[in-house]
Parts: structure tokens; sequence; C-alpha cells
């Protein structure tokens, strides 16, 4: 079922515009052109960390508590 919701994703995100929210950072990698990594901690929820082309924010990213979650260190 996952399979077919991604395949759905990637047809439609020819016409509209997508925004899925998602814990997966296999899925997000694979059905997403742009990220967006959001954090929260004692003072703040849900604030934005790092956002930028999907590949880069995987391989290359430019907060150390992006790369932390990315890498599993936590979350």
């Amino acid at each position: 079922s996952t399979f077919r919701i991604e395949e759905t994703i990637l047809e439609l995100a020819h016409e509209v515009t997508i925004v899925i929210v998602t814990h997966n950072m296999q899925q997000a990698s694979r059905v997403s052109d742009e990220t967006a990594f959001f954090s929260m901690d004692d003072d703040r929820a849900g604030y934005l960390v790092e956002t930028g082309p999907t590949a880069e924010m995987f391989t290359n990213p430019k907060q150390a508590l992006t790369e932390g979650y990315i890498q599993g260190r936590f979350g």
C-alpha cells in the first residue's frame, strides 16, 4: 500500500503541489523535491530548522540538528 500511495503522489505532483508530513525518512527522500525539517524545544514547538532540496538535505544538511535527526540519533 505504501508503494501505491507513493506512486499516486508522484503522478499527481506533475499537476498540483502536494505537502506531506511524515516521520518516515525513506519515504520523504523518495517522493519529495523539497524538504523542510521542523523541531521543538522547551521554549518553542514546531519551529523551522532547515529547508532545501531533498537530495541536499539528506546528503549534506546545513544544520547539526537536521543531520542528527536524519541519521537517527533522536526522534
